[in-house]
């Protein structure tokens, strides 16, 4: 008897987008042709910034819309921008199916695989925006492990993602993103690994990884660890 892969047998995996998001590429979880499985679409009223502080209202979109991905059979539901760890347990809570939030929430996982002499560097669209409530909300203490950089000085990054003035340039914001990166290795030398924390970096990953040698995370790599936990090869006969 050969192996058995159960690729294929579970549903599509659900993201979480907000209907006022800026452009999305390729890379981003959030647009069509990122993965080579099954994706299903929750559109939630509102934008990012209903995460910056907070509310009732916006924890309520986002669960109902998790609900409505369930009863259209995803096996596992993920946010599309990094602050939506606010409500990473009241997400999990909704609904019967495996919920990763943001990217934030490997952070904890990432700070056992390092250990403590190794620091976690953070990419985040605006330093001024993620709060120590996001950062609680996934788990961590506190920043004093974290190097974490903003985006908001990148020219290119301001004006597609903050304040929506243009398309993206794959060009320019790999650019941006290389550069923050770089500036974020330049105050920290011991940095283990590379979390992206805004959807709209996840892109670029690869060339992060490419140029600086180091390991990058970020929230499509988290939506692949719940789907390949439905994907698990049957070994019997191999033996």
């Amino acid at each position: 008897m050969g192996a058995v892969n159960r690729t294929g047998r579970q549903g599509p995996v659900g993201v979480l987008l907000f209907a006022s998001a800026g452009d999305r590429i390729p890379g981003d979880p959030g647009a069509p042709g990122t993965f080579d499985f099954p994706v299903e679409y929750g559109v939630v009223p509102g934008s990012y910034r209903d995460l910056v502080q907070g509310s009732p209202e916006a924890c309520g979109r986002l669960c109902q819309a998790a609900r409505e991905l369930e009863a259209r059979g995803v096996s596992a539901i993920a946010g599309d921008c990094g602050l939506m760890v606010l409500y990473q347990e009241e997400l999990a809570r909704s609904v019967s199916v495996p919920v990763v939030a943001s990217s934030l929430a490997l952070l904890p996982l990432l700070r056992t695989m390092l250990g403590r002499e190794k620091k976690i560097g953070l990419l985040t669209g605006h330093s001024g925006l993620l709060a120590r409530r996001h950062l609680a909300a996934a788990g961590v203490d506190g920043d004093g492990e974290l190097v974490i950089q903003g985006m908001e000085d990148e020219p290119h990054f301001r004006q597609v993602v903050l304040e929506g003035a243009c398309p993206q340039d794959y060009r320019l914001m790999a650019r941006d993103v290389l550069h923050a990166v770089g500036r974020l290795l330049e105050r920290e030398k011991e940095v283990g690994a590379i979390v992206l924390e805004c959807s709209n970096l996840t892109t670029f990953a690869w060339e992060v990884e490419e140029k600086y040698h180091i390991p990058v995370f970020d929230v499509n790599l988290a939506i692949r660890i719940l789907r390949l936990g439905r994907e698990h090869t049957c070994y019997a006969g191999r033996t």
